[in-house]
């Protein structure tokens, strides 16, 4: 049965809850026969006597509870950590005004004074056990607790009698955590494969904690299938390779501080895969003597291992590889192997198929017959021909054009020889052979001669001269090789050989039908053609008279001239006159 008993202290009604048939066991007797404290014999009382009445006044307050609120403290919860110090910041700022401040310890009903402050009397009392484990602030009168242990875990009271001898208390409740320290994450596996492996990530602490996983900076997703979390266990299901790539951390944490494991990073095997190969010159028909690399490629973790493969079988393990002075054996498919050890997968890249051919060198043209072509009577075969290689195509060509063959001009089917039926004049000229395959090409000369004439012969020079005048006839003719030359007049055979006949003083004589005759030498065809020559004093054309009559008419004009004077000087003689004198 609960009853409310009281008494007055100093005037002022106390009040608390009492219990019927409660026997308290203490030196003093609160309020014994009913009797008043006043307020000068309540702080006149000495410290153990205070003290003691202040125990089982807190003690009374702690199982009846206090009839005056107040609001003392700024939390009723406090947390604190193993070893670190913990404060109870308080509303308090004139602490001056109480008679009594008293901080205590209550641990499943047992109330254990820490310390007991007097501000009137200037004295405190420290509970021995925490001595050197407290720091009092007399201006709020907050109360730390240092070096805290677990056994500092439960209720703290706060319990001040005022200068009207009226009591107040308030409770704040201590929770000690242990450090969190020793944040680590273990793996079930030591290293993982793309897609075939699951990966559990567990995560352990020492301390109170609770778990949370981060990747990166920022906080890890789960989806529930691919990634779950299940407090401190991160499954990654068929772990793909930048599910780790964060680095991954586990955070483990209480209310008071955070323990941060070392970054996770674990390899996750991949590839190989994007294998490419690559060869230098690109070309497929490469030149026999020349070089090529290849070089392989491939995406992969760890590195893939490369092989490069020719017709099937393995002929380096190198990224890069190069032929030197390629033959034709080397003709044939080129590809490239990657394999992961880990992954145990392996990929082909391409195909590239080389030809090696020997280039084009030393082209040349011979004839057939080798002795010198007569126009309208010789045939002649031309044949192309390589000191090395093997052409894929011929071309023929004549003075930079190419050759149409005709009924007169005939190709072989390969084109190699070609042959032309009774030389024409118009077939001499410089002829090409050019020969190609799949790397070079190179091209053989030859100049024919063909033989012909002479064609066309004919005189320049004038026709008509005056006496004593000079005067040139050169004689021509259309020849291979050049005709020689042989003068006459009047069908008189002259001493002259050349192709030029120079008078330098014309005479009567020279007068006539002059003969050019040209000889081919080599056709030894020959030709001629005539030209006529006047020589007059007045030149005056006396052509149609023979050279007889151009004589008489000559000698009849000097004798007429002799006798007209012979007559003019006869008629000059003076006659002998007799003088008057």
């Amino acid at each position: 049965m609960t009853s409310r008993t009281g008494c007055d202290l100093g005037g002022v009604r106390w009040c608390w809850l009492g219990v019927s048939g409660l026997s308290l066991s203490s030196s003093y007797t609160v309020c014994s026969h009913h009797s008043f404290l006043s307020l000068r014999e309540f702080t006149s009382l000495p410290m153990d006597r205070y003290q003691s009445l202040l125990r089982l006044h807190l003690l009374f307050l702690a199982i009846f509870g206090c009839c005056c609120d107040g609001n003392m403290l700024l939390s009723t919860t406090a947390n604190g950590v193993v070893g670190k110090n913990v404060t109870f910041p308080t509303t308090i700022t004139s602490p001056s005004s109480f008679l009594t401040i008293t901080w205590s310890f209550d641990v499943k009903g047992k109330i254990t004074p820490i310390i007991t402050v007097a501000p009137t009397k200037n004295a405190e009392t420290i509970d021995p056990q925490y001595v050197n484990r407290i720091a009092y602030n007399k201006s709020t009168c907050a109360l730390q607790i240092k070096n805290l242990v677990m056994a500092d875990a439960g209720d703290y009271i706060l319990a001040v009698v005022n200068d009207e001898v009226k009591s107040v208390s308030e409770q704040i409740s201590l929770e000690v955590l242990e450090p969190v320290t020793d944040v680590k994450i273990t793996s079930n596996l030591p290293d993982a494969v793309e897609f075939n492996s699951t990966m559990v990530l567990t995560c352990t602490a020492k301390g109170s904690y609770t778990y949370k996983w981060i990747n990166g900076s920022g906080s890890l997703v789960a989806d529930g299938t691919h990634v779950t979390v299940v407090k401190n266990v991160l499954t990654v299901t068929g772990v793909y390779r930048t599910d780790l790539v964060g680095p991954i951390y586990c955070i483990a944490e209480n209310a008071l501080e955070s323990g941060k494991s070392a970054p996770f990073n674990m390899t996750v095997s991949y590839g190989p895969e994007n294998i490419a190969l690559s060869q230098t010159p690109t070309d497929t028909f490469l030149k026999k003597g020349s070089n090529i690399t290849f070089a392989c490629s491939a995406k992969s973790d760890p590195p893939a291992q490369l092989q490069l493969m020719f017709n099937g079988a393995e002929i380096s393990k190198q990224a890069s590889t190069t032929i030197t002075n390629l033959e034709e054996k080397h003709n044939g498919n080129y590809t490239c192997v990657a394999s992961n050890p880990k992954t145990l997968r392996y990929i082909a890249s391409q195909v590239y198929t080389i030809t090696v051919v020997e280039p084009i060198s030393g082209v040349t043209i011979s004839i057939n017959p080798t002795t010198p072509l007569i126009a309208g009577n010789s045939t002649v075969n031309l044949t192309c021909t390589a000191a090395a290689g093997k052409a894929d195509s011929v071309e023929w060509y004549k003075d930079e054009k190419p050759v149409v063959p005709d009924s007169n001009v005939i190709l072989s089917s390969d084109k190699r020889y070609l042959t032309v039926l009774k030389v024409r004049k118009s077939d001499a000229g410089e002829y090409k052979c050019k020969l190609t395959n799949k790397v070079n090409s190179d091209t053989g000369k030859y100049k024919l001669v063909v033989n012909y004439g002479p064609e066309n012969v004919k005189v320049d020079g004038k026709h008509n001269v005056k006496f004593d005048e000079a005067t040139e006839m050169s004689c021509n003719a259309e020849s291979v090789p050049p005709s020689t030359y042989t003068w006459k007049l009047n069908e008189t055979v002259m001493n002259i050989s050349l192709g030029r006949y120079n008078i330098s003083k014309a005479s009567m004589s020279d007068s006539g039908t002059y003969t050019c005759v040209a000889r081919n030498p080599l056709t030894g065809l020959t030709l001629n053609t005539t030209h006529k020559l006047t020589v007059t004093e007045l030149g005056v054309s006396t052509d149609g008279l023979s050279g007889g009559a151009i004589a008489g008419i000559v000698i009849g004009v000097l004798l007429a001239a002799a006798i007209i004077g012979c007559i003019c000087c006869c008629r000059k003689k003076p006659t002998d006159v007799p003088s008057p004198y």
